[in-house]
């Protein structure tokens, strides 16, 4: 639960909004970071901080990415603007948020009906974005996606394609064998990154041999599950715009496909393809890339999963992440062994 000091925080944001009514918080909301439920008269609001690496042009470019895929014709709610016209407030150094009030019921990441409507609706973001390209608003989107940005001092937002690259030019490491902090679990972290090391390596000859620089690229959402969707009736409305990517276009539908194919039967899996299929109408060679960028995404986490060993403390928490990191590690030898069975699997309706 937030602290009082939050509360006042979110209380000054409120009043910074300047809402008619007598504006306040009514009840706080389960989020990552502090949310709020905020009633003006008889509107409704949702009120959300972010954390101490957002920056400011990230919002604004969240405020254009989210402008633009609705006049696309994707349903995302738009931040109320400030009255300095930003889509922000600053309050003790940190950014909040007011939205519109969202109805309608989380997807179920369980729900083999919720998990069609989510792939579906991930299929026609990259509809959408191919309708922004020749847009005056694309390459602006473009620049801000391109590059990594920090979200927590051990996660990134990084292209799946540029996971090798960002590893590198940040030294992960080397850093990680100088920093490792003391405990009984430091030895068998450092055991490990010989292999996090050797699976990075490996991943550079498997994008490029995959040719993925040059697949079709778009602005991905980055955060694409279940619960990132509010469903009502036949509307769906996408959320938290917070992760978003310029990379191949197979990436939103293999991050989530990474965390429920294995527990999905090959026709479902093979079912839920399809629904993604219907609005991305991905050609071939971007449809193979899917067990590439599946497993991309678990080196992604061992990467992130080192960076986060270094600043852990506690032994029971650096055991877990000595565990992530083994099975992650593994990326490039799960791809060798599973991507046959991973693209039979996914495309067998194709």
């Amino acid at each position: 639960m937030a602290g009082q000091g939050q509360a006042q925080e979110a209380q000054e944001a409120v009043e910074r909004y300047g809402l008619c009514g007598d504006a306040g918080i009514a009840r706080q909301l389960e989020a990552t970071h502090a949310a709020f439920q905020v009633k003006a008269g008889d509107r409704l609001y949702a009120l959300r901080q972010f954390n101490a690496y957002t920056k400011a042009e990230d919002l604004r470019t969240q405020f254009l990415l989210g402008r633009s895929m609705q006049d696309a014709g994707l349903r995302t709610p738009l931040p109320v603007r400030a009255p300095d016209g930003e889509p922000f407030v600053e309050v003790q150094a940190r950014l909040w948020s007011l939205f519109p009030w969202c109805h309608g019921r989380p997807g179920r990441a369980g729900s083999i009906e919720d998990l069609a409507v989510l792939t579906s609706v991930q299929g026609a973001w990259v509809e959408c974005c191919e309708r922004l390209r020749s847009g005056s608003r694309w390459d602006d989107i473009v620049r801000s996606a391109e590059r990594p940005r920090q979200r927590k001092g051990w996660a990134w937002v990084v292209p799946l394609d540029r996971v090798p690259a960002f590893a590198r030019e940040h030294t992960v490491i080397e850093r990680a064998r100088a920093e490792a902090p003391a405990g009984p679990h430091r030895t068998p972290f450092l055991q490990l990154l010989p292999e996090v090391e050797a699976a990075i390596g490996e991943f550079d000859g498997l994008l490029e041999e995959h040719g993925v620089c040059d697949l079709p690229h778009v602005v991905t959402h980055g955060d694409f599950w279940a619960s990132n969707i509010r469903i009502s009736g036949s509307e769906v409305v996408v959320l938290d715009l917070d992760c978003f990517s310029f990379e191949p276009r197979i990436a939103d539908f293999a991050r989530a496909a990474n965390w429920y194919h294995r527990e999905r039967s090959a026709a479902e899996n093979a079912h839920l393809f399809e629904r993604f299929q219907e609005r991305a109408r991905l050609g071939a060679e971007e449809a193979e890339a899917l067990p590439l960028m599946m497993c991309a995404h678990d080196l992604y986490y061992a990467v992130g999963h080192v960076l986060l060993f270094l600043s852990e403390e506690d032994p029971a928490a650096q055991s877990r992440l000595v565990q992530s990191i083994q099975s992650e590690a593994r990326a490039a030898q799960r791809y060798r062994h599973e991507s046959a069975t991973v693209l039979r699997t996914f495309l067998s309706g194709a």
